[in-house]
């Protein structure tokens, strides 16, 4: 029983699928199939049966699951300590909220450079939503997300909170709106799937006729449509911090109660979970550094 087919086993198990180890691990389908067939033999037992629907663990697989996560912990953690940081390898997969990508990502990115340069990040933008599904399915490693993920075998560590205001045009009449004031106004903000326009959608409940929202998955896109005078964008400032700055977007005080967007750090149990929080320890880092340095 060597290290590198406890590695195979795990990724399988947590994949549920020979075939998507085996593009994690940059080998072969029948490569993975023969380290699991030699673990079998070593053992002496079945760990995984073949179903419609995938891999399925058996009870022994299920014990040795755990046990294999825990070797593999400790030898990276192992290695972390005593190693030289320059020695990490490999990829890590991350997906990142876009709010994040706008504000201390570069930041962050720059400082994992330094401190692994060889280590390689692969990173995918997308709605926390759909980043929280391929965090579960284990088809990304790492997840910077808005709201903790709960569920057994994922382990959160929060980042940084971003309070929500209202930005408009310089050419709005007014400064000032009340409830009543929004009434047929058109609010500008996230896309539909997310908690900021749910958020949005609850504390505009009751006024009539009801605002208008136009949502967009691209945060560019929310502020260019609030900087041509289409509405009252619902965004963090930090996003909109060079339109603030040269006079194009200026706050605008409504009577609106939204609450801070607080996100995370999400990873799963699984091969690389040390990596995982290593890496999610730096970007908390970052993000308080970035958090002292922004009004």
């Amino acid at each position: 029983m060597d290290f590198r087919s406890l590695e195979v086993f795990v990724w399988v198990a947590n994949l549920g699928s020979f075939r998507g180890a085996a593009a994690r691990l940059n080998t072969t389908q029948p490569a993975v199939s023969q380290r699991i067939a030699q673990l079998e033999r070593d053992l002496g037992v079945r760990l995984l049966e073949r179903s419609r629907t995938g891999v399925v663990l058996t009870e022994r697989g299920r014990v040795l699951l755990g046990g294999a996560e825990r070797v593999l912990g400790s030898v990276a953690a192992l290695r972390e300590e005593v190693g030289d940081s320059d020695a990490t390898r490999g990829s890590l997969r991350l997906g990142v909220a876009e709010t994040i990508v706008h504000t201390w990502l570069p930041r962050f990115l720059e400082r994992v450079a330094r401190s692994y340069p060889a280590l390689a990040i692969e990173i995918e933008v997308d709605v926390t939503p759909s980043l929280t599904e391929r965090l579960l399915a284990r088809q990304i490693d790492l997840a910077f997300v808005l709201g903790e993920v709960t569920h057994s075998d994922v382990r959160n560590l929060p980042l940084c909170r971003f309070p929500v205001a209202f930005l408009a045009a310089p050419g709005f009449a007014r400064r000032s709106y009340r409830r009543a004031d929004l009434a047929d106004r058109t609010l500008i903000t996230f896309s539909r799937p997310t908690r900021p326009y749910a958020d949005l959608t609850a504390a505009i409940a009751g006024i009539e006729p009801r605002p208008r929202i136009h949502a967009s998955a691209s945060l560019a896109t929310v502020i260019r449509m609030a900087v041509d005078g289409l509405g009252i964008a619902a965004v963090p400032t930090s996003i909109a911090a060079r339109e603030i700055t040269d006079g194009s977007l200026a706050p605008v005080e409504v009577e609106l109660e939204m609450p801070d967007l607080v996100f995370v750090a999400s990873w799963p149990s699984g091969p690389t979970p040390f990596l995982a929080e290593t890496v999610a320890a730096v970007a908390a880092e970052v993000a308080a550094g970035w958090g002292r340095r922004t009004p």
